[in-house]
């Protein structure tokens, strides 16, 4: 599929970008690019192979580890490890004038 370099132009356009004609040349090149791969995979056979709205099995089963709290409440050690601290805070330098 041919991306003709006035309709760069005007996507540029639309979307308030600056572009040069060398951008614009470049621009046009990756969209022929990606227009011809998805051709290409267009033309893949994928009869038999069923529609999937998710990467996981039809079955929805999850393979990612459970979420779960594997080193509980560390807050006291980490403020104890901070170089300067006050109570339950880090204390920082301060970067706001006043």
């Amino acid at each position: 599929m041919a991306v003709d370099i006035n309709l760069i132009r005007h996507l540029a356009e639309i979307a308030a970008i600056d572009m040069g004609e060398e951008e614009l040349m470049a621009q046009q090149r990756d969209l022929e690019r990606i227009a011809a791969y998805t051709a290409r995979l267009a033309e893949l056979d994928t009869a038999g192979v069923p529609e999937q709205t998710h990467p996981f099995d039809a079955a929805g089963e999850n393979r990612l580890r459970a979420d779960e709290v594997t080193n509980g409440d560390q807050a006291e050690e980490l403020v104890a490890a901070a170089p300067d601290s006050k109570g339950p805070y880090f204390r920082v330098p301060r970067t706001v004038e006043e």
